[in-house]
């Protein structure tokens, strides 16, 4: 028990202590302040919107594909039925 009373002294000298407070908040806005944007996102947007051109025109033929299919889940099947299981 000698242990856990030290414990408890300890806890109780510790919710008696202040807590010191620093104003620091001038100090970082000079830092943060000067300084430029370094990073320019011009190449991941023309990334993206060639991608999205390209996911688009691809979805638009194979939209024509599959409505051109009688059945579209067959042509996935149609090589397995030709398949010799045993």
């Amino acid at each position: 028990m000698d242990t856990l009373d030290a414990i408890e002294k300890l806890a109780q000298q510790a919710r008696r202590e202040q807590t010191p407070t620093f104003n620091v908040a001038s100090r970082i806005l000079c830092r943060i302040g000067p300084q430029e944007e370094t990073f320019s996102f011009v190449g991941l947007e023309l990334f993206a919107s060639l991608s999205a051109v390209a996911a688009s025109v691809v979805g638009y033929f194979s939209v024509g594909v599959l409505r051109s299919l009688t059945s579209p889940l067959m042509q996935f099947f149609t090589p397995l039925q030709e398949a010799r299981l045993w």
